[in-house]
């Protein structure tokens, strides 16, 4: 479901930047199935999706005139954290510091640390390559990540 109300387009109109334009619409995914939904219908009524969750690329990236999809809401689980294997198997809205929480349960830890770690969160990282400060020590986002499951603009999903 879409939200076209002129409360929820105005909310999701600006992130932390100045930047500033109105959605035609936000959606807030609770699974894979929903995503791949709202990319048909994008293909279908030919609108933008604009991939939104919380702490990273606060320089107007998340804003857009088509449809926001904010997976912070609901898309926040952590499925797996394999301590054998050294990995984690999360949902795009889970926050980097909840991860790291757990992770160090086990002795592990995800490396790269922006300024943002208590809201950020891992879709909004792989998104932009998040790294901060420490990109040295802990490199980039993509130098942690083993493999990604997403929906491509033709609804299929694709393990890369």
């Amino acid at each position: 479901m879409i939200k076209t109300d002129s409360l929820t387009r105005r909310l999701y109109a600006t992130d932390a930047s100045l930047y500033e334009e109105f959605p035609s619409g936000v959606a807030f995914p609770e699974t894979v199935d929903d995503i791949r939904a709202l990319v048909t219908q994008s293909a279908e009524k030919n609108f933008s999706i604009t991939a939104r969750s919380a702490g990273t690329s606060l320089a107007g990236q998340t804003t857009g005139d088509g449809v926001i999809m904010d997976v912070s809401r609901h898309m926040t689980s952590i499925i797996e954290i394999n301590t054998a294997g050294r990995f984690a198997r999360v949902q795009p809205g889970v926050i980097r510091d909840t991860l790291n929480r757990e992770a160090a349960k086990s002795g592990l830890q995800f490396g790269p640390d922006t300024a943002t770690t208590n809201r950020c969160m891992l879709g909004g990282m792989i998104g932009n390559n998040s790294c901060g400060s420490f990109s040295i020590k802990h490199k980039t986002t993509r130098e942690h990540i083993l493999e990604v499951d997403t929906i491509l603009s033709d609804g299929s999903q694709c393990g890369v």
